[in-house]
């Protein structure tokens, strides 16, 4: 499969985009921005910004265990083997089982759509912090909007619905892994041991 480049859109704007909610809570556009390099700067800042949240959130989310969440993989499993009508038990290790067989399916350039889907996890485990601060935020500001009430249940349900969608990514993820793995087996006529 063939990227764009190293930095897709998806990252880049999973970065860029937090990044400038950050600086729009802490009012740091208040600088002039009329001309081209102070718009070049404020978007650096904003991508530098939202890398550096990015990785705090990533570094929070893996001690949490959000990130490669047991529970998840073992759930896609399940779906998995419903798929294929088969009830092969969970892999006693399945985080490492899991790793093993995204590596696989990268090796041999099988991963498809999964780095997307990634990125788009990435972008939504980013946001939901940030709605969970901008929320009250907004709630005690919300005198300069016309509908006062509208725009932080907007944002409540923002916030609900990004977790459940990162839910749902997180285990299209696993599921694309193990059905990946699952059909590069058969296709290489290799028996699969779980």
């Amino acid at each position: 499969m063939n990227n764009f480049s190293k930095l897709s859109l998806y990252d880049f704007l999973a970065m860029l985009i937090p990044g400038f909610v950050i600086l729009w809570f802490f009012n740091f556009f208040g600088i002039d921005s009329s001309n081209v390099v102070n718009d070049f700067l404020i978007a650096v800042l904003c991508y530098v910004t939202g890398l550096f949240y990015h990785k705090v959130i990533e570094y929070i989310s893996h001690k949490l265990h959000l990130i490669r969440n047991v529970c998840l993989e073992t759930r896609a499993w399940e779906k998995f083997q419903d798929k294929i009508n088969e009830s092969k038990d969970v892999p006693e290790k399945i985080d490492d089982f899991y790793v093993a067989a995204y590596y696989k399916l990268a090796k041999n350039g099988c991963l498809m759509n999964i780095p997307v889907l990634e990125a788009q996890e990435a972008f939504l485990r980013n946001m939901i912090p940030l709605l969970l601060f901008l929320i009250p935020y907004v709630g005690c500001n919300c005198s300069n909007f016309e509908y006062e009430c509208c725009f932080p249940l907007f944002l409540t349900l923002l916030f609900v619905a990004c977790i459940i969608i990162w839910v749902c990514i997180s285990l299209k993820i696993y599921f694309l892994v193990w059905e990946g793995n699952h059909y590069l087996n058969l296709l290489n006529n290799e028996k699969t041991t779980y």
